[in-house]
């Protein structure tokens, strides 16, 4: 799981989301859409779950919008940041990572009737 290293003013706080740059915060790979991260505000020295909810390429640099998630603690996210065992137990952060697969899921299945009882 990567991990977003940023001072979130007032405003994304409030708003829950957040554009960052591929390069500015020198991450290892490329996201993926609906991919979740940790946030961590230094100056607040704060953790949040986030996940990426749109992805602009430009030529010069990948700029990646989150939409922020609810805090967490300092141990939660050493947990979300620890590689897999290897074994068949889950981490924390892969239950996490299931359960917004699953609620983003539940969403589209949603709008999807939606838009066939609108037919």
């Amino acid at each position: 799981m990567e991990q977003i290293v940023v001072a979130l003013s007032p405003f994304t706080r409030r708003s829950r989301s957040l554009a960052v740059g591929h390069r500015a915060q020198e991450l290892s790979r490329g996201l993926e859409p609906g991919e979740l991260v940790l946030v961590h505000d230094p100056v607040a020295d704060e953790h949040f779950r986030a996940v990426v909810a749109d992805v602009s390429f430009e030529l010069e640099d990948t700029s990646y919008r989150l939409e922020i998630g609810g805090r967490m603690t300092a141990g939660e996210a050493r947990e979300w940041l620890a590689p897999s065992t290897g074994d068949d137990h889950l981490t924390t952060g892969e239950i996490v990572a299931l359960l917004e697969q699953l609620r983003r899921s539940e969403r589209d299945v949603h709008t999807a009737l939606a838009e066939l009882r609108a037919r």
